[in-house]
């Protein structure tokens, strides 16, 4: 009864209130069950979503990826979503919660492989945390900027250009430019789609969490898990159509010139 109280949660977005009448619990006992849910379904995690580490799982991200739109060595496709928080009580730090369009959110980073896995997630930063200070300071990160993991991650416009990053040239003017981009386009919205399973598996995403941050997180997580599971277990879902739109240059975004060499590179390489 516990799982399943959790499980409607997740796939209906109703609040807990309208649980405790359906199943003759009060709302506190069903916020228990549904926290408890989700540390044991948590504990999963690093069984469940997992980066490509060993060289034939990153050859194959990559080679997945390049059967998309010809762009070569991508392990995965990295953007943020912002998770909507309603009347949770955020003290102090609540104008840290409120993201550019005004709202109190969540804002959570996912990267993706070719076939819509989640292989990374960090759900923990407050609404006003750009995408690119997420993914900098996040252990993804520190593991590429140091040599760690092989390949490199695609991503919008939102983030800063480096070797292991890469990102939309903002004006292209060369042939060779405007079809980097094109199919720069093509393979990152991968992760695009991926949100977009996501929340239509588990609407309370898409609806917002009347939660604290600390329970938005582990819900947010948990469904990250559940949604790995049934791509594991070969669910079927639809390659949802997404518009992909650029984001414009923000605080953080930056270029480093061996981020731009090797975009450069690539571009001489796979795009001319």
């Amino acid at each position: 009864m516990q799982l399943l109280t959790a499980l409607r949660f997740f796939a209906t977005g109703s609040f807990y209130t309208m649980h405790g009448d359906l199943h003759d619990m009060s709302a506190p006992s069903v916020s228990r069950i549904i926290h408890r849910v989700c540390r044991a379904i948590n504990r999963e995690a690093n069984r469940v979503i997992k980066f490509p580490v060993r060289q034939h799982d990153v050859n194959r991200a990559q080679r997945d990826f390049f059967a998309i739109a010809g762009f070569p060595e991508v392990v995965g496709a990295v953007d943020g979503s912002h998770i909507r928080l309603y009347g949770a009580p955020l003290m102090d730090d609540e104008h840290l919660y409120v993201n550019r369009k005004g709202w109190h959110s969540i804002n959570i980073q996912v990267i993706c492989d070719a076939n819509y896995l989640i292989t990374n997630v960090v759900a923990r930063w407050p609404g006003s945390t750009h995408d690119s200070a997420i993914i900098h300071g996040s252990v993804i990160g520190d593991m590429f900027s140091d040599g760690r993991l092989q390949g490199m991650l695609i991503g919008d416009s939102a983030y800063a250009l480096r070797p292991w990053l890469t990102t939309p040239i903002e004006n292209p003017i060369t042939d060779a430019e405007r079809n980097y981009n094109r199919c720069h386009r093509r393979t990152r919205v991968k992760v695009e789609q991926t949100f977009g399973q996501l929340k239509r598996k588990f609407p309370c995403l898409a609806l917002g969490l009347r939660v604290s941050p600390s329970r938005a997180c582990q819900i947010i997580k948990a469904c990250c898990v559940l949604h790995n599971l049934a791509k594991i277990m070969g669910e079927p879902d639809f390659e949802e159509e997404v518009e992909v739109e650029e984001v414009g240059a923000l605080p953080y975004v930056g270029v480093l010139h061996d981020g731009q060499a090797h975009r450069e590179r690539i571009i001489r390489q796979y795009f001319n």
